[in-house]
């Protein structure tokens, strides 16, 4: 800071520096004798602060606020924040509880610097074990709060702008690769669905994820009037969320608009679907199942558990599990299929497997891509679109059916 004339050769009175990123600090000292820093974008709006510190309106307010935590900060934040869904806003607090307010929130914001940001972000990855994707939410959390330190005034910059850049390169390749089943899978998996058994009444249900590639929440947000039977539709107008509403608090379902723009939009009905559909009501008919969950005021949903409740995905996870564990036993007791392993089955991988299936058929990848309901067609192709082996011999073959065709 020994820079004493503005770029514009104002001379700078005592106390005023330049910093390298072109903004302004005043050092002063308080009536016991302790130095403390007030900062400001321009050389005015600095001086302005000056003249009341020198008139003893604002006494030691800076001070104070340039040593608050980010602790201190996290609970401002979570005050004044508005405009964004409760469950959004549950994702931002679980983060920041988990990772950050234990340890690296009780920072002073005055000691707060760029390089002290990018070590926590890489001690997050080099000793927890974090994925690049949980960092980056991790990072978003901090940058929330400390944002609000940067309109108050408190900091200049934010010092999370840019440090996932520094972390990117070396650790943005660990996200993890969903696959997708392959058709003989899938033929299995449905086969074993079919069969009457403890798993059938999951038959129905996992029959229209794999045939549809909606998401999980999706799905089991669907109500009985987005289904079009006359037009064989199903409109996608809202998701459900089961989240964590903070320490103490418990855990609860929500009611969100669509994931993106595009997330609101209307899938065709295939037959197949269409016959789960009407498989699931009269199952639920049978057994007298009716729904009994109302949600942000909700109700009528088409997938239910035996108490007429809405189905939890973590769940439907673990379902998932189970029957592939009891199809891996039954591959091994058979010597009737060329598959040796079933492979582990998630909720998203059903969406993935739509997604493949309609590549492998040849279908438009903008068609596709508005079914899934993306922003756009590349995030289908890089995301959501294995190829499988066969398929990729069928399509190699057709470079020879072609050359020979052309001679």
């Amino acid at each position: 800071m020994s820079n004493r004339y503005t770029k514009n050769k104002t001379k700078l009175r005592k106390g005023e520096y330049v910093r390298k990123n072109k903004t302004f600090v005043f050092r002063w000292a308080d009536k016991n004798g302790k130095t403390h820093y007030t900062y400001a974008k321009t050389l005015s709006e600095l001086r302005a602060k000056e003249d009341a510190i020198i008139n003893g309106s604002i006494e030691d307010t800076d001070s104070h606020r340039l040593d608050a935590t980010i602790n201190s900060y996290y609970e401002i934040w979570k005050q004044i924040k508005t405009g964004v869904r409760k469950t959004t806003l549950a994702t931002y607090t679980g983060y920041y509880e988990r990772y950050i307010q234990p340890k690296f929130g009780k920072n002073k914001l005055c000691n707060l610097t760029y390089s002290s940001v990018v070590m926590f972000l890489k001690s997050l990855a080099e000793e927890r074990g974090l994925k690049y994707a949980s960092i980056r939410n991790i990072e978003l959390s901090l940058s929330e709060v400390l944002e609000v330190a940067v309109r108050d005034g408190v900091l200049i910059n934010n010092p999370c702008s840019g440090a996932l850049r520094e972390l990117r390169r070396e650790y943005s390749g660990q996200a993890r690769v969903v696959k997708a089943l392959t058709l003989q899978e899938q033929k299995l998996f449905e086969a074993y669905l079919a069969k009457p058994g403890r798993y059938h009444q999951y038959c129905n249900l996992f029959t229209f994820m794999l045939w549809t590639g909606m998401r999980v929440g999706e799905v089991l947000g669907l109500r009985w009037e987005d289904i079009d039977f006359d037009n064989d539709e199903i409109s996608v107008n809202h998701t459900l969320l089961y989240y964590n509403r903070g320490k103490g608090k418990g855990s609860a379902y929500s009611i969100n608009p669509p994931k993106t723009r595009n997330s609101n939009r209307i899938i065709p009905m295939l037959p197949k679907v269409r016959e789960a559909l009407l498989s699931e009501k009269k199952r639920q008919e049978l057994l007298g199942i009716n729904c009994k969950s109302t949600i942000d005021g909700y109700t009528n949903f088409i997938f239910l558990n035996s108490k007429g409740e809405v189905i939890d995905y973590k769940k439907l996870n673990h379902r998932l599990e189970e029957i592939c564990k009891r199809i891996n036993e039954e591959i091994h007791d058979n010597s009737n299929t060329s598959i040796e392993d079933f492979p582990r089955v998630h909720n998203h991988m059903l969406r993935h497997t739509f997604a493949t299936r309609m590549r492998e058929a040849g279908a438009d990848m903008k068609a596709v891509s508005d079914i899934m309901g993306h922003e756009g067609i590349l995030i289908t192709l890089k995301t959501y679109t294995d190829a499988s082996r066969d398929f990729k011999k069928r399509e190699i073959a057709s470079l020879t059916d072609y050359y020979e065709n052309a001679m």
